[in-house]
């Protein structure tokens, strides 16, 4: 795995300066999309329900104690 790690071609393998920027700029606008993304609804009604199912379970243990 190559790190962009700002050594400007120290060790084989490390990317030019120039290409390390385009790099992390078309990473970066992936990974915006990306998040901008609307959850599919499967998962959302499956959040949904892990969410009620844990308020549940946190409702009965308070009640044992």
């Amino acid at each position: 795995m190559v790190m962009m790690n700002g050594n400007d071609g120290e060790d084989e393998g490390d990317f030019a300066p120039d290409v390390a920027q385009q790099i992390d700029e078309n990473l970066r606008r992936l990974y915006s999309e990306t998040v901008s993304e609307e959850l599919p609804r499967s998962l959302t009604e499956l959040l949904d329900a892990l969410r009620r199912q844990d308020e549940a379970g946190g409702e009965q243990r308070m009640g044992e104690q």
